[in-house]
């Protein structure tokens, strides 16, 4: 079973001209999304650590979105909403395994459980932002 062409985003992705790069934009702008996101990662790991009262916000976002957002823009969907919903559902799935398979080994900790969708969501946005997808 395939994914229908018309929701996957065109592989050379068309460049909006630029005013320096002769066509392209630069690349701040091809990768604002990925870039964000990858520095994002840290940022939550810090703010766990802390012992703070707002923590919590930020660090349920990132698990609820970053995670499943990072997998998605691999396989390269075209529509952002979609995307997004995508991306939230998978960020779920992530931490529910992720959870369980510390449960089941007896390893658990949730600092390390957070380490490890932070490091799910940077191997797959790496690429995105070498390639420089918007």
């Amino acid at each position: 079973m395939s994914v229908p062409a018309r929701i996957l985003r065109p592989d050379p992705l068309p460049a909006r001209p630029g005013p320096v790069t002769g066509g392209r934009p630069p690349w701040w702008r091809r990768s604002g999304a990925p870039l964000l996101l990858l520095l994002s990662g840290p940022t939550v790991l810090l703010l766990a650590a802390l012992d703070a009262p707002a923590r919590a916000v930020p660090v349920i976002l990132y698990v609820l979105a970053v995670p499943g957002i990072a997998v998605v823009r691999l396989i390269g969907v075209a529509d952002r909403l979609m995307e997004t919903m995508l991306g939230v559902g998978l960020s779920l799935a992530l931490g529910m395994l992720v959870t369980q398979i510390m449960v089941y080994t007896g390893v658990w900790s949730p600092m390390a459980a957070l380490a490890i969708l932070v490091a799910i969501a940077t191997a797959c946005l790496a690429p995105a932002l070498r390639r420089g997808a918007p």
